[in-house]
């Protein structure tokens, strides 16, 4: 069963086509990684699919199970949040829980809870009441991974989670992806470093504009549909 599908998906920004007919599927319990070179849509694309962009065509798909609609979450690039806002890591954790509770319920002591543990798995509860500008990079990372896994969802959409951090850092992010993986979560993420995607991934989606290759790591992470997609000669990897 697949978790994320696209069909003949298409975004333009100025008239200006960022994608273009792009369709793949995810199997469910995959960690998937989203490659391409710089421009090549990758952050558009995980937007597309979660509707923060305007879609200029085509449809996404997320197939309900048992009946249910899958809970979705979403870790953006570092930039795009505003490290000065005034809440503390705890904080930040706990609006994870607000997806079920409804914006105009209170958090229970249980989601709370919830919240430490989190931070807890991700090595953060000592930074629990610090506020999070006052975090380094790869701390913020931690925290807002932390606030991903409150959010208890069947699929996880994360762009770029390992830029900026320490190696120290990634080895507790991967670590904890796979875990979600191994759970039966569906791991997206757009992934820039070509040289761990076979250790960290068992999916692989490699776009330049449109899809040039999708499917297990093993059949499509190769030099002839990097080349295709890179545009140069990646026969050195």
């Amino acid at each position: 069963m697949n978790s994320v599908e696209a069909e003949n998906l298409t975004v333009a920004y100025d008239r200006r086509p960022v994608l273009s007919g792009v369709s793949f599927a995810i199997p469910e319990g995959s960690l998937a990684a989203v490659i391409g070179p710089n421009g090549a849509g990758k952050t558009t694309l995980l937007k597309a699919l979660l509707g923060l962009v305007p879609v200029a065509g085509g449809k996404v798909f997320f197939p309900e199970k048992d009946g249910r609609r899958p809970v979705i979450g979403y870790v953006p690039q570092s930039e795009s949040v505003d490290w000065d806002f005034p809440v503390t890591a705890l904080d930040v954790v706990t609006m994870g829980c607000y997806g079920r509770l409804g914006w105009l319920k209170r958090p229970k002591k249980q989601d709370k809870r919830l919240a430490w543990q989190m931070l807890e798995k991700m090595g953060m509860e000592e930074f629990a009441d610090r506020q999070i500008s006052c975090l380094s990079g790869g701390q913020q990372q931690r925290v807002f991974l932390a606030r991903a896994l409150a959010q208890q969802a069947d699929i996880y959409f994360m762009d770029e989670p390992f830029k900026g951090v320490d190696k120290s850092t990634e080895k507790v992010i991967v670590e904890q992806l796979k875990a979600l993986r191994d759970s039966g979560r569906t791991v997206v993420v757009v992934h820039h470093d070509l040289q761990t995607v076979c250790d960290y991934f068992d999916w692989v989606t490699v776009i330049n504009m449109t899809v040039v290759a999708n499917g297990p790591v093993q059949d499509v992470f190769n030099c002839q549909n990097l080349t295709a997609a890179y545009r140069c000669n990646m026969g050195g990897l």
